[in-house]
């Protein structure tokens, strides 16, 4: 008003609208009060809803043994896994969740609650000091939480375990194989460095010191085989999270949250959302507020054409739209580079540089991680895919694992599908071009890759649904896996066929009856049909072994037909003395009769099983064993039956009295060196009357203790007339001069090694003892074996020692065998050999592990400081190593029972998926 003119006001500024402006004003303020009340998400109008409510039991496993203070993951492993337990919790929606801290020993934290807000306190509050022994036992932590899990079935019960992998020797593939059977999935997430690993802080000692053993400090890795096996065999996850940050909410979406079980229906009132009507009457008033211009229009907008093209007063809604734009311009040239890089690899992976293609998915991999997981699920696959072409195993296993993890049921199934591929390809590298020559060591390995690749099959199959190219591929595993185990099988009998002679054969025959009847007596009613027919496989592969044994009756056991010399410088393989003709026959009719008996007894034992009777069956294997034992006492030699008859009375005596003080001679062979044969023996003491504290023994250990006390007796009365025989022989035979061994070459460094001749009267002398002294032991053994049957054991045990000691005293009277040191040193030149070869592959394996060499010099340098200090005390490591080492011989143990029982069974057999 000031400058402008009056006739030029109407021209620059166009009257103002009062009602326009109260319009717009009011529009604004409704769309801002509809706005606010659809916010506070209103609710009305009541209906009923049928529901039936879920829920599940997790228990979360964490290891605080002191390895998860490693720092390869920042800050720490054990802080990482208690930060992504708590993201955890923010996804849970109803489930009951229990904390179980574990290292040496497992420890509940926190039982199965709803009560979150507990739950993360008790998740705070847990350090390395939470459990009360040092170490990690993962397969006690997993059996204490079945034992804590709730008994109902209507629930769904997982486990998660998080941990590096480190275990000692606690078996955790058997605690998994008991929560498959319970029906208990374990998802294992893997937290450390795989390849490098990392040093294990020592908060004692103060900031930068590390936990030292034996002068060298202590570096921990992540073990992904371990932790993947526990999750495939209890049909789960397993999330090699190494070093990299990973979401366990994801976990629980694409997992935990579709596996929630059901109870029974419910009726609840439900109030409907209403928020809808108010969200749209709010757009309606922001809409009609734009739409209404501030001024009213005058007719130079109409006349002028500049305005009228330009519409300088009512375009704001391209001026919107243009902002609009602007902001969604970067986010979407964001989210194009990622995809970019995704098909640029493709292209590259099908003209087969892969190389490349590795690259471009692994730099979209890594901005896809946050902004878009489902895409980054997929470009996971595709980098899995060009790691398998390349060969890399290992890292094409992990990224397919992650694959797995995805929402896009199609796209896990197909990685599982790869996955099972990839362990079927590794199997079959390692058999190579012919898979029945491969070694027997390699055989278990190749097995396992097989089955791990049915696992992966499987879980193929449960993604999709139907997946016919899975179904083909776990037939053929299957096929493949029965073909070569039944091949491997014949391999190794006809290997022990050709090259074991009578007595050893009958050896072997009876360890594997005895083996499969310890297993027969093992089956559980409620044992399924397969296991029944698995048994009865392999009692008939045993009955198949009575023709050859029966042949090797005929072929070893020598006629007596051949002349007095020869007979003289050439006696029987066995040892035993010439026999006319018509005692050979009887004792050869008599032989082969106890082979037929063995064989229908066996038979017997096949039928039963198919009965599905394993007692009776049990019975009819041990009557098979008495026949083949018969045979073997028949034509064994006298000394190995010595031998055996003086180790069996040793463990019967252990076994009635674990207090009685070792015997001094534990050499028991009756072939011993020159100089223990050249000193007299040391006078025993009397066994005590009774032991020092009362056996108790159940009654199946006593019927045990009674049959293998009346085993030994039986065997101990065929020494004296299998003596009185050879020294018959032996007498029989015409005097001459003992040979003279050659003098010793001063040049030959093995010459002080050389054998020497026995001396006849030597073994005379102690055919004679054996013949002496042979009744006493049988009649102190009868003794034993009358008070045992009357369940008298500590009445039992000193005529038990006694019988003992009269066979060590025939043991020591029996000369040195010069076969026994050749044997021998060939055993330690063996042994020594095989050393050498473990230590070079170990020297090996080192050198390609140890990539930096300063650390070598470091360590060098710290073991030569360790050999000039004194020796210490043992600290805690020293006593956790040591009870490492006895977990490890009860490891062997297993693993010599579990290889006896695989000769006799086979590799465990394939379920059929129909």
């Amino acid at each position: 008003e000031s400058f402008v003119a009056a006739a030029m006001f109407p021209r620059i500024l166009p009257p103002d609208s009062a009602s326009r402006f109260w319009c717009k004003t009011l529009f604004m303020e409704l769309g801002l009060i509809f706005s606010l009340v659809a916010l506070a998400g209103p609710r009305f109008g009541a209906y009923y809803e049928e529901v039936r409510p879920r829920g599940a039991d997790l228990y979360v496993l964490i290891d605080v043994s002191r390895s998860m203070l490693a720092q390869d993951v920042p800050p720490n492993r054990l802080a990482r896994a208690k930060s992504d337990v708590s993201s955890l919790l923010n996804r849970m929606k109803g489930e009951r969740v229990g904390l179980i801290a574990f290292a040496g020993k497992a420890v509940v934290k926190c039982p199965l609650s709803t009560d979150y807000d507990f739950y993360r306190r008790a998740l705070d509050e847990i350090d390395t000091n939470s459990a009360p022994r040092g170490g990690t036992a993962i397969g006690d932590a997993i059996r204490k939480a079945l034992e804590v899990f709730p008994a109902e079935a209507d629930r769904e019960r997982s486990i998660l375990l998080i941990t590096d992998g480190d275990d000692q020797q606690s078996y955790p593939l058997e605690a998994a194989d008991a929560a498959a059977e319970k029906r208990v999935t374990i998802y294992a997430v893997g937290l450390g460095d795989a390849e490098q690993g990392s040093r294990v802080p020592n908060p004692k000692a103060g900031p930068g010191s590390f936990i030292e053993h034996e002068g060298q400090q202590v570096w921990s890795k992540l073990d992904n085989s371990l932790l993947e096996k526990i999750a495939l065999k209890t049909n789960g996850v397993y999330v090699p999270a190494s070093t990299r940050a990973y979401d366990l909410g994801e976990l629980y979406e694409s997992h935990l949250k579709g596996r929630r079980g059901e109870a029974k229906e419910q009726r609840r009132v439900r109030l409907a959302e209403r928020y809808q009507i108010f969200l749209a009457l709010a757009l309606l008033c922001l809409l009609a507020e734009l739409l209404i211009r501030p001024y009213p229009p005058t007719m130079t907008e109409f006349t002028d054409p500049v305005k009228r093209e330009r519409g300088a007063y009512a375009r704001r809604t391209p001026v919107a739209v243009a902002l609009l734009l602007l902001l969604l311009v970067p986010a979407s040239v964001q989210a194009a580079q990622p995809r970019a890089a995704t098909r640029e690899g493709l292209e590259l992976f099908s003209k087969g540089q892969f190389d490349e293609a590795q690259k471009k998915f692994a730099s979209a991999a890594e901005k896809l991680q946050k902004d878009d997981p489902q895409l980054a699920a997929i470009v996971a696959f595709d980098l899995a895919c060009t790691y398998h072409r390349k060969g890399d195993t290992e890292k094409a296993r992990e990224e397919y694992l992650k694959a797995g993890l995805a929402h896009d049921k199609e796209l896990a199934s197909e990685a599982h599908y790869n996955l099972g591929l990839l362990s079927a390809e590794t199997a079959r590298a390692l058999a190579g071009e012919t898979p029945e020559l491969v070694e027997p060591d390699k055989r278990k390995e190749i097995i396992d890759k097989l089955l791990e690749a049915v696992a992966s099959f499987r879980q193929s199959i449960e993604r999709k649904g139907d997946n016919p190219k899975s179904r083909k591929n776990i037939e053929l595993v299957r096929q493949w896996i029965k073909f070569y185990t039944d091949r491997w099988r014949e391999i190794d009998r006809e290997k022990i066929r050709k090259e074991s002679n009578l007595a050893q054969f009958i050896e072997y025959l009876v360890k594997m009856q005895n083996a499969l009847r310890e297993n027969v007596k093992e089956i559980k009613p409620t044992a399924p049909r397969d296991t029944y027919f698995e048994y009865k496989r392999a009692q008939d592969e045993l009955a198949e072994e009575i023709p050859p044994l029966k042949e090797k009756i005929q072929a070893d056991v020598e006629k007596p037909q051949q002349p007095p010399a020869q007979a003289q410088t050439a006696p029987s393989p066995q040892g035993q003395p010439q026999m006319d003709p018509k005692q050979f026959e009887e004792a050869m009719k008599m032989l082969l009769g106890w082979a037929d008996e063995a064989g229908k007894k066996m038979e017997s034992a096949s039928s039963k099983l198919q009965g599905r009777m394993p007692q009776p069956a049990s019975d009819e294997q041990k009557a098979a064993v008495t026949e083949l034992e018969r045979i073997w006492e028949a034509v064994v030699p006298f000394h190995p039956l010595l031998n055996r008859d003086y180790e069996d009375q040793k463990k019967i005596t252990r076994k009635l009295n674990p207090n009685a003080p070792e015997p001094e001679t534990e050499k028991t062979d009756a072939v011993k060196d020159d100089k223990t044969a050249a000193a007299p023996p040391k006078a025993d003491p009397k066994p005590p009357e009774k032991p020092a504290e009362p056996v108790v023994l159940s009654e199946e250990e006593l019927k045990e203790l009674t049959d293998a006390q009346e085993q030994t007796l039986r065997r101990t009365a065929l020494l004296k007339p299998k003596a009185e025989a050879e020294l018959k022989r032996m007498e029989a035979m015409p005097q001459q001069p003992a040979p003279q061994a050659p003098p010793p070459d001063p040049n030959d460094p093995n010459a002080s090694k050389q054998p020497q001749q026995v001396d006849p009267e030597k073994v005379k002398e102690g055919y004679r003892k054996a013949i002496e002294l042979a009744p006493k032991a049988v009649e102190k053994m009868t003794s034993a074996v009358l008070k045992l049957r009357e369940k008298k054991a500590d009445a039992a045990y000193p005529d038990a020692e006694e019988a003992r000691r009269i066979l060590e005293e025939i043991v020591k009277a029996q000369p040195p065998n010069p076969n026994q040191d050749k044997n021998k040193d060939q055993k330690n030149q063996d042994s020594n050999q095989n050393e050498q070869k473990k230590d070079e592959e170990k020297k090996k394996d080192q050198e390609k592990k140890d990539q930096d060499k300063d650390d070598k010099e470091k360590q060098d340098q710290k073991k030569d400081e360790k050999a000039q200090k004194p020796e210490e005390k043992k600290s805690a490591d020293a006593i956790e190593d040591v009870l490492r080492k006895v977990r490890e011989r009860e490891k062997q143990k297993r693993d010599r029972d579990k290889e006896l029982k695989a000769r006799i069974m086979g590799q465990m057999p394939v379920d059929k998926d129909w």
